[in-house]
C-alpha cells in the first residue's frame, strides 16, 4: 500500500493519538487534503489576474482558505473535535465569502449552495446534534436565494476574474463528488470491517456461550447464578437436584425454597469468612463452598450437601458434652471433681491475687466407706450443695477430690480461720442415709497462695497435707513448719532419686499388650526403683517426686536407653515397646534431639518405640512437638483416657496411633447406660480415625468378656501378664502362658 492511501485510510493497527474512532479521523482528512489541493490550485490559478486587476481580495480569501486548511490538517492528529468544528466553520466562512466578493448574483448563490454540505460532514465527523445545527442554519442561505436577496459589498460593476465561474463550480464539484464521496465510502468501509469484526466476535461469543454451558451444565460442582435480590436466574442439573427444583421455573427466589435468613450469604467482610454460610432446603443442610461475582449483579454460589457433617458435628458436640461431664464432675456425688478444682486453682493464680485452699476432711469417712451406697452418697453431698446455695456468706467454689474430701476455693477477704470455722459449723449435721443415721462432721485443712505453694498441684498438696498432718484434737490446720519438714524429707528423697539414676539403680520393666486373640502386640516399660537405703519404693511414690522436682525427663532418657539396650540384645523382639513421657519431656526443646540421638546410638528404628503421653500432657497445646515426632516415625499414644485432662476435640487434631483407656473409664460400663454410650461412641469415633484402642486393668476373665462384647480388640492387664523384669523376660514362657489362657 501507497503512503498516500496509508496516511487516507489510516489502518487499524495505527492508533491515533486522540481518543476518536480511526475511519471519522480518516474522513476528516481526506475532506482536509482533498479542500487543501483544490484551494492551493485556485490560488495558484488566480493569483496572476489578481495581480494584474489589483484584486487583493482575491488573493488574501484564496491563500487565507489554503493556509487555514493546511494548518488544520497538520493539528487534526493532535485534536480531532477542535479541527472538525474549525473545518465547518471554514467552510460556512466560505460560503459567506462568496456572497459578499461575488457581485453576480447567480454566482454568488452558488457559496450558498456550497454552505449545504455542512449537515452531511458534521454528520460524518462530529455527531447528530451538531449536523442538525448546521441544517438549521442553512435556512438563512435557502431564504436568500429564494429572495434573491444580494449581499455583495463589492460593486456590481466591479470586474470579476475571468475564471470566477470555474473555480466556484470546481469547488462545489469537488466537496460534492469528491470529499464527500471519499469520506462517506471511509465511513462505509470502516461500518463493513466493524461488522465483519462483530460477526467474528459473535461467532467466538457462540462458541465461549457453548463451551461454558457445557462447562456449567456437566460441572462436577452444583452451581446456581443469584442476583441481588437472591434470584436463582440459572442452576446446573446437580444444583436443581441438590435444591430439588428440576421442576420449578426460572428465575426462582431462592427464599422461597428455605425458610432460613439467607441475608448474610452475600455478606464479603472479611471476619465472616471463618463463619460457615449455611441454609436449609427440606431436610439437606446446604452450605455455600464458593462464591464468584460474574458481574454487578450475577454471583455464581458453588453449593455442597453438608448434611452428614452437621449430623456428624452435632454427635461430636453431645459426645464432647457427655465426655465433659465426666471430665469435670464427679459421677458419685454429683459436684466437681479434682480436674475441675486444678483448672479454677490455676486461673486463680494467673489473676495473681492472694486466696486459699480449704480441705474439708469427712471425719466419719470410715463410715462412708462400708456402711452407705452410691445413692446415698448423692443424698449427702446433695445436701451440702443445697447448703452452699442456700447461705449468701458460703458463696464459694467446691469440689469433690475422693476419700471423703471436699476442697473449697475462698477468696481471703478476712481471717481465715473463721472463714474455716464457719464452713465447720455449717458442714456439721446429721442425715438419715437408708436406714443409719450420719454425723456429718469434718475438719478443715488450709493452705494460702502464694505462701504455701506457686502451682496448683503444689497447693493442693499443701492443702491435702495440712489435714493428713493435723493432731487428733485439731479441727482447724494451716500448712506450717511440720508440713515444711515433710516436703524436706520428700526433697531427700528426690535426691536419693538423683543419684540411683546416675548410679543405674533403675530398673527396667516390661509388661505384655495383647490382641484379642491373646498374642502380644508390644509392650509397656515400667521403671522399677530399688535404693540400698529404702529398698524398693512403688513408683506411686517416685515418680511424683521426680516430678515435682524436675527428674522425671532423666527418668524417661534413662528407661529410653534401657529399652534401646534392651531391643539391641533381643533383636528377634519384632512388636514396638511403649515408654510414658511427660509434659516436661514435650516442653523440654531438647527433648526430640535427645531421643534421636538414643535411638540413632543404637541403631533402633522409630517405629520400635511408641511413645505414651499422658492426659495431663496431652491438655497443653504440644501439637507441633507430636507433628515432628511422627514424621520422624516414632508410634504416639495416650495413656489413662478418660482420667480427666483431654477431649475428644484434641485427640482427633494429633497423630496418634493408639488410646488407652483408663481402668475408671471402664468401670460400670454395664450398668450405667451413660458410660456404656460413651464407650461405644469413643470406639466408633476411633475406628473412623483408625485409632486403635486399649483398655488396661484388665485384671478378670469377666473384665476381658466385657470389654469383648463392646468391640475392644486390645488389652493389658494383670490377666494376661503381670510386669516382668526385662533381665528375666522369657518369649517362650510368654507363648505358653498365652497358651493356658486360651
Amino acid at each position: 500500500m501507497s503512503t498516500l492511501s496509508r496516511f487516507f485510510l489510516l489502518e487499524e493497527e495505527q492508533k491515533p493519538r486522540v481518543n476518536v474512532p480511526t475511519w471519522r479521523l480518516s474522513a476528516l482528512r481526506i475532506i482536509l487534503t482533498t479542500g487543501l489541493v483544490l484551494c492551493l490550485g485556485i490560488f495558484l490559478n488566480s493569483l496572476p489576474a489578481a495581480i494584474d486587476y489589483n484584486l487583493n481580495y482575491v488573493i488574501a480569501l484564496t491563500s487565507g482558505f489554503t493556509i487555514t486548511l493546511a494548518a488544520l490538517l497538520l493539528f487534526s492528529s493532535r485534536s480531532f473535535s477542535i479541527t472538525a468544528h474549525l473545518l465547518l466553520i471554514c467552510i460556512a466562512t466560505a460560503g459567506v465569502m462568496i456572497k459578499l466578493f461575488i457581485p453576480n448574483l447567480q454566482l454568488a448563490h452558488l457559496g450558498s449552495i456550497f454552505v449545504y454540505i455542512t449537515p452531511i460532514i458534521a454528520l460524518i465527523l462530529v455527531g447528530k446534534k451538531t449536523a442538525t445545527f448546521y441544517a438549521i442554519l442553512n435556512i438563512i442561505p435557502f431564504v436568500l436565494i429564494l429572495k434573491n436577496i444580494n449581499i455583495a459589498i463589492v460593486p456590481a460593476e466591479q470586474r470579476m476574474l475571468v475564471d470566477a465561474v470555474l473555480h466556484i463550480q470546481l469547488l462545489l464539484f469537488f466537496f460534492l463528488n469528491c470529499c464527500i464521496p471519499l469520506a462517506v465510502w471511509r465511513t462505509s468501509l470502516a461500518a463493513s470491517r466493524l461488522n465483519k469484526h462483530m460477526l467474528e466476535n459473535n461467532t467466538l461469543l457462540e462458541s465461549q456461550k457453548q463451551i461454558y454451558q457445557r462447562f456449567f451444565q456437566k460441572s462436577f460442582s452444583a452451581i446456581i447464578l443469584v442476583d441481588q435480590d437472591f434470584n436463582i436466574v440459572e442452576a446446573n442439573d446437580k444444583a436443581k437436584r441438590l435444591l430439588s427444583i428440576q421442576t420449578l421455573p426460572l428465575p426462582l427466589s431462592l427464599k422461597r425454597i428455605t425458610p432460613d435468613n439467607i441475608e448474610y450469604l452475600s455478606y464479603d467482610n472479611e471476619l465472616l469468612d471463618s463463619v460457615s454460610k449455611t441454609f436449609t432446603v427440606e431436610d439437606k443442610c446446604i452450605e455455600v463452598a464458593a462464591q464468584e461475582l460474574h458481574s454487578n449483579e450475577i454471583k455464581a454460589w458453588y453449593l455442597q450437601d453438608v448434611s452428614d457433617q452437621q449430623q456428624l458435628q452435632q454427635d461430636l458436640l453431645t459426645l464432647d458434652v457427655a465426655h465433659q461431664q465426666a471430665k469435670y464432675f464427679d459421677k458419685a456425688t454429683n459436684l466437681p471433681n479434682k480436674t475441675w478444682l486444678l483448672e479454677q486453682l490455676q486461673a486463680h493464680i494467673d489473676r495473681g491475687k492472694p486466696f486459699a485452699l480449704l480441705i474439708a476432711d469427712n471425719l466419719n469417712k470410715h463410715v462412708l466407706d462400708y456402711m452407705i451406697d452410691g445413692e446415698q452418697h448423692r443424698t449427702l453431698y446433695a445436701r451440702i450443695n443445697q447448703i452452699v446455695e442456700q447461705d449468701a456468706e458460703l458463696l464459694d467454689q467446691i469440689a469433690y477430690i475422693g476419700a471423703g474430701r471436699i476442697a473449697i476455693l475462698v477468696e481471703a477477704k478476712g481471717p481465715l480461720k473463721d472463714i474455716a470455722s464457719r464452713w465447720h459449723k455449717k458442714l456439721d449435721f446429721w442425715i438419715k442415709l437408708g436406714q443409719h443415721q450420719f454425723h456429718s462432721k469434718y475438719a478443715i485443712g488450709i493452705a494460702t497462695y502464694p505462701e504455701h505453694g506457686y502451682i496448683a498441684e503444689r497447693l493442693l498438696k499443701s492443702a491435702l497435707q495440712a489435714c493428713e498432718l493435723r493432731a487428733p484434737n485439731q479441727i482447724i490446720t494451716v500448712f506450717d513448719q511440720l508440713t515444711r519438714r515433710q516436703t524436706l524429707a520428700r526433697h531427700e528423697m528426690a535426691l536419693l532419686l538423683e543419684k540411683s539414676i546416675e548410679l543405674g539403680e533403675l530398673k527396667l520393666y516390661l509388661q505384655s499388650k495383647h490382641d484379642i486373640n491373646k498374642s502380644i502386640i508390644g509392650y509397656e516399660a515400667l521403671a522399677r526403683w530399688h535404693n540400698s537405703l529404702l529398698g524398693w519404693v512403688p513408683p506411686s511414690q517416685f515418680i511424683p517426686i521426680a516430678e515435682e522436682f524436675g527428674l522425671v525427663s532423666h527418668v524417661t532418657r534413662t528407661m529410653l536407653d534401657r529399652v534401646c539396650q534392651f531391643l539391641t540384645a533381643n533383636p528377634h523382639i519384632n512388636v514396638p515397646i511403649a515408654i510414658n513421657i511427660s509434659s516436661r519431656d514435650i516442653e523440654d526443646p531438647l527433648f526430640i534431639s535427645q531421643i534421636q540421638h538414643i535411638t540413632g546410638k543404637y541403631d533402633i528404628a522409630p517405629s520400635s518405640i511408641e511413645l505414651e503421653l499422658t492426659e495431663y500432657s496431652f491438655a497443653d497445646d504440644h501439637n507441633h512437638v507430636m507433628d515432628q515426632l511422627d514424621e520422624l516415625g516414632f508410634i504416639l499414644s495416650i495413656d489413662d483416657f478418660g482420667t480427666g485432662y483431654s477431649n475428644i476435640a484434641r485427640v482427633l487434631e494429633c497423630p496418634i496411633q493408639r488410646l488407652k483407656l483408663d481402668r475408671s473409664l471402664l468401670t460400670d460400663i454395664t450398668d450405667l447406660k451413660k458410660q456404656r454410650s460413651l464407650l461405644l461412641g469413643l470406639k466408633t469415633i476411633c475406628e473412623n480415625m483408625q485409632i486403635s484402642l486399649l483398655a488396661e486393668g484388665v485384671e478378670t476373665q469377666k473384665d476381658f468378656d466385657r470389654l469383648s462384647r463392646l468391640g475392644i480388640t486390645e488389652f493389658q492387664g494383670y490377666w494376661f501378664s503381670k510386669p516382668c523384669c526385662a533381665s528375666e523376660l522369657n518369649l517362650k514362657n510368654i507363648e505358653e502362658n498365652n497358651i493356658v489362657l486360651s
